[in-house]
């Protein structure tokens, strides 16, 4: 599947924002064969020599609002809001999973206007929803603080599927600041599922 996104944002009152992603989704169905216990990472693999039928295109929608009152921030968001389905000439079909998330935050530095504050956050899916590697209904939390200036930002946090194989994964990160607009970022993952775990570095830059 391949999608191409434009993003809408508006503030409806004084701190309450909302905005979509409108979606147009060009998918086929594909066949192939191969161990049902085999990894994420195998199935893509295989995926690369599977045959199916024509591509057919479907639009869809992201919406979700923010609400700000000082330190405070509450948000929802539901992602795939058509649920577009794909399917072959034989009838068989595959669909995206529409997912509903709602999450709250603190945000230190609004309050004290300090630049070293913690900001804490957590959210957690309102209904559970399939994948590729079982089902997922998770509730996740985090911290991030920022030291030096807001030269180095450290975060750490966790996250528990509720349902399927109850997997738990715990995550951390740090941010280097090295000049303005460009930062470097490092991140790690232990346990959770197998297309989870891992660690990842990116460089950001902007202006």
């Amino acid at each position: 599947m391949h999608d191409l996104g434009v993003t809408l944002v508006t503030s409806v009152f004084t701190g309450v924002h909302v905005g979509t992603t409108l979606k147009f989704l060009r998918g086929r169905v594909e066949h192939s064969t191969g161990d049902i216990g085999a990894t994420p990472d195998a199935w893509l693999d295989a995926g690369d020599d599977a045959s199916g039928g024509r591509g057919h295109g479907q639009f869809d929608a992201d919406i979700g609002v923010l609400a700000v009152s000082g330190p405070w921030r509450v948000g929802a968001v539901v992602k795939n809001l058509r649920a577009a389905e794909f399917a072959d000439g034989a009838g068989d079909g595959i669909g995206l999973p529409r997912q509903a998330r709602a999450g709250v935050a603190f945000d230190g530095a609004a309050r004290r206007g300090s630049s070293a504050a913690w900001t804490v956050s957590a959210d957690v899916d309102l209904a559970g929803y399939a994948t590729g590697t079982g089902d997922r209904r998770v509730i996740a939390a985090g911290a991030e603080r920022w030291l030096f200036g807001k030269r180095i930002g450290v975060r750490g946090g966790a996250r528990f599927n509720q349902v399927g194989q109850k997997d738990r994964s715990a995550t951390a990160g740090v941010s280097a600041a090295i000049r303005s607009g460009l930062l470097v970022d490092a991140h790690a993952v232990r346990g959770g599922s197998d297309d989870e775990r891992g660690f990842g570095v990116a460089a950001r830059f902007s202006f």
